[in-house]
């Protein structure tokens, strides 16, 4: 190896301005994603409190605890959705791409969950709808 050669190399393998703007950007989104796993860990545990309360609410109102209407059942489905990110976060094989994947389509499912099914106006929630009765 000549001695030019190895400058080539020393260059490449050297922190050029590049490759410390990849560091900041590489630490920048390592932040973003912890903080949308606390985020989202909080929103996790609200979802619970809600299905639980609505359900004990539902007994009381409509005399059973769940009645598989759309709403509750596009709640269920957020909060299993939302289930699988927090298991995929804490297994380390899983904990990469993976856990964006479902964190993504997570926040789609709430999406339809709001928008979705009040747009569609069905069920015992029709309350929420967009539509007047």
């Amino acid at each position: 190896m000549n001695r030019n050669e190895r400058n080539n190399v020393l260059r490449r393998i050297s922190f050029s301005s590049s490759s410390s703007r990849n560091y900041y950007r590489c630490q920048f989104i390592q932040q973003l994603d912890r903080w949308g796993y606390r985020i989202i860990s909080l929103g996790f545990l609200f979802l619970t409190v809600g299905i639980l309360s609505g359900a004990v609410w539902a007994n009381e109102a409509l005399g059973s605890y769940w009645n598989w209407d759309p709403k509750e059942t596009w709640a269920f489905i957020t909060w299993t959705i939302f289930t699988i990110y927090l298991h995929t976060r804490k297994k380390k094989k899983l904990e990469g791409i993976n856990s964006s994947i479902v964190a993504s389509i997570g926040f789609l499912i709430i999406w339809i969950c709001y928008f979705g099914i009040n747009l569609l106006g069905i069920g015992l929630h029709s309350y929420g709808s967009f539509t007047s009765n």
